[in-house]
């Protein structure tokens, strides 16, 4: 199980460093015996248009679907890898 502490942090982290972006995380799917799907989505203000969406297991941190610019995801990408990777690839944009 991924610690959802460090993912709200990574989240915060990048909010903070970019201050037109915000982000959202909701439950998108839970069948009630173990199977959790979370996602997350960052946005673009002013407009709050949406630039980047996640979803991944809660129970292993497997991410399921990414869509942030051009970052893709491989077969077993873990959530924290990749919101390291988006905030890597963000890294020295003032303008997102």
């Amino acid at each position: 199980m991924i610690e959802k502490s460090t993912i709200l942090n990574l989240l915060n982290s990048f909010s903070k460093h970019h201050n037109n972006i915000t982000w959202k995380m909701e439950c998108t799917y839970s069948d009630g015996m173990g199977t959790t799907f979370n996602q997350i989505k960052i946005f673009a203000n002013p407009g709050n248009r949406t630039i980047g969406v996640f979803t991944y297991r809660v129970e292993t941190g497997k991410v399921s679907f990414c869509m942030y610019k051009k970052l893709t995801k491989t077969k077993s990408e873990n959530i924290v890898d990749m919101l390291l990777d988006m905030m890597n690839y963000s890294k020295g944009q003032t303008m997102i």
